[in-house]
């Protein structure tokens, strides 16, 4: 489609450097970029400019990409815009539902791939052609058949007949009779269906259009809407279509079809489609470049920390020992930031799967606790836990995975803890025949989490504050990763309000129930003795109160407390 002047895309980010990178790809294009830095501002250029595409960043202060779409789908000059999305936020189901909610036709992850993003413009450029001509033709369409029916209604019936069809009509328009029969058509039906107007006059309407019942009293209820049907032209050939028909006020026997050809249309379909598979294609390659790059860096990085043990036990001076703890520490850094990236790829491709063992839950516990004991003693932090002795003493699930959330809540409120402690409780909260529903909870007196930041703790690479990277390090993928893991076992996870300052996070899992082995070890027929002390149950109801951990702790049997250390 030629046009006059070029066409306009809007593009939303309150970082000029993003709208620069995108304005790099699509250079050169028959475009005219306009910039937005706001979803305020992105408003008021819709109420200025007439837009084709809208590039929009989820991510933004004050009015973010969501709520921003929402805007401009409420609005009626703006609502049939297409908005893609793109984002360096989360591409989980849960988010990306999210943006298709509120209007998106699309959702890209940053970095994005330069040839795919130019592919869905163009795509979106050549169905906002289409529309635009669609519209054009419409009017035209609905000015003639106005015209018909006025005409129709002031003059005679052989009058109406002689003007029912207008010569310049792009589309076919037939007018018919009581029975479907053909009284004149336009010279666009014959180039249409390549019947001349002596083989049409006095035929029945189902030689042009066979799937529908031509009788008035079948056709009475398609007055007025527009449908899809598939034509039949003389030479057997079929194509898509969309039909309207119209009624004389002067004579209800005499009636209107306009047919017009949506072969173009259709291809612009199949076409953004395609763009759409391709993106996903590069999307899944992408996850599996990744996966193997983490595995090939991690086969080394074990190599140097192993080697940086035996070094430094190898009778190192002060000096040296202490850079060689520094290599060591930041080598466990590495492979702790590439064991994330690797569990996430795997997530993201689909190969996370989940087994099924039996495991004695305390034992879980208590190697999560022994984990951290170096920390621990670092900080001078205190670290206990309870268990509802409701629980069976073996469950049946997946403990690697089930630990690998555990660590990594426990992990943070360890390294967010400077005083205090940090305390884990464990409940039943539902249960039935061969199933349980595993409450953990993860206290802390840490630094805390602002509420209005809560929520975005677990996404992709996001953290409460940019300069908490910095100082405590991560990737920002733990809690994305533990939200999906938590997903899979049918639980869910969140983070609770705290009366008394530091954070509190919880999650459920679903587990089964497992017979014990036939020989128990002697620490876990002891633990199968210990009973519950009075108040326990009002402990482990949520939310969970610090205070009153301590003072159940400090109640406790000696017993207990040996266990629970």
């Amino acid at each position: 489609m030629t046009r006059d002047n070029p066409v306009n895309i809007l593009m939303v980010d309150d970082h000029p450097e993003n709208l620069l990178a995108i304005e790099a790809v699509l250079e050169g294009e028959p475009y005219r970029l306009i910039r937005a830095f706001s979803g305020a501002d992105a408003l008021r250029c819709l109420l200025r400019e007439e837009v084709a595409v809208i590039l929009l960043d989820v991510q933004m202060p004050g009015m973010d990409g969501f709520e921003t779409a929402r805007h401009i789908k409420s609005y009626d000059r703006s609502k049939h815009i297409p908005i893609l999305f793109i984002t360096a936020t989360s591409k989980e189901t849960s988010h990306m539902s999210a943006g298709y909610s509120a209007g998106a036709v699309d959702y890209m992850i940053k970095p994005f791939v330069p040839h795919i993003l130019k592919a869905k413009i163009k795509a979106f450029v050549q169905l906002y052609d289409a529309q635009k001509q669609l519209l054009s033709q419409t009017r035209q369409l609905e000015k003639v058949n106005a015209n018909l029916l006025e005409a129709t209604a002031k003059l005679s019936k052989a009058e109406a007949q002689a003007r029912a069809v207008m010569d310049t009509s792009i589309d076919t328009m037939v007018v018919y009779g009581h029975h479907g029969e053909i009284l004149q058509a336009n010279p666009a039906a014959e180039r249409m269906f390549g019947y001349s107007q002596e083989e049409l006059v006095g035929r029945n309407m189902s030689l042009l259009l066979p799937s529908i019942h031509w009788d008035l009293g079948h056709t009475r209820g398609l007055v007025g809407k527009v449908i899809e049907v598939v034509p039949a032209r003389k030479d057997g050939s079929t194509f898509p279509a969309e039909m309207q028909l119209g009624e004389s006020l002067a004579d209800p026997a005499l009636r209107t079809c306009t047919v017009r050809d949506i072969a173009d249309r259709k291809r612009s379909e199949l076409a953004l489609l395609e763009s759409k598979e391709l993106a996903e294609q590069a999307a899944r390659m992408k996850t599996e470049f990744l996966s193997f790059m983490t595995h090939e860096i991690r086969t080394p990085l074990n190599g140097v920390i192993g080697m940086m043990d035996i070094l430094i036990e190898s009778g190192l001076t002060q000096e040296q020992r202490e850079l060689a703890d520094v290599v060591l520490k930041s080598g466990h850094t590495l492979l702790g930031i590439v064991n994330d990236v690797l569990d996430y790829s795997k997530i993201e491709s689909g190969r996370m799967e989940l087994e099924e063992e039996p495991f004695f839950l305390r034992a879980c516990l208590e190697q999560v606790q022994d984990i951290f004991t170096a920390p621990i003693r670092e900080k001078r932090l205190e670290m206990r836990y309870l268990i509802d002795p409701a629980l069976p003493l073996f469950v049946r699930g997946d403990l690697a995975r089930l630990q690998q959330v555990l660590l990594n809540l426990v992990g943070n409120a360890v390294k967010f803890t400077e005083t205090g402690g940090v305390y884990i409780v464990v409940r039943q909260a539902a249960a039935t025949e061969e199933e349980l529903t595993v409450e953990v909870t993860v206290i802390d007196t840490g630094i805390g989490i602002p509420a209005d930041r809560a929520d975005e703790l677990f996404e992709p690479f996001s953290q409460v504050d940019a300069s908490m990277n910095r100082k405590y390090g991560g990737t920002g993928l733990g809690l994305a990763i533990s939200k999906t893991l938590v997903e899979m076992m049918s639980g869910e996870i969140w983070t609770e309000p705290s009366e008394h300052g530091g954070a509190i996070f919880a999650f459920t899992a679903k587990v089964k129930r497992a017979d014990p082995p036939e020989e128990m070890p002697a620490f876990a027929k002891e633990l199968a003795a210990v009973t519950a002390e009075a108040g326990w149950e009002e402990a482990l109801r949520k939310p969970v109160r610090l205070e009153r951990i301590r003072e159940l702790l400090l109640q406790a049997s000696e017993a207990d407390r040996r266990r629970i250390r």
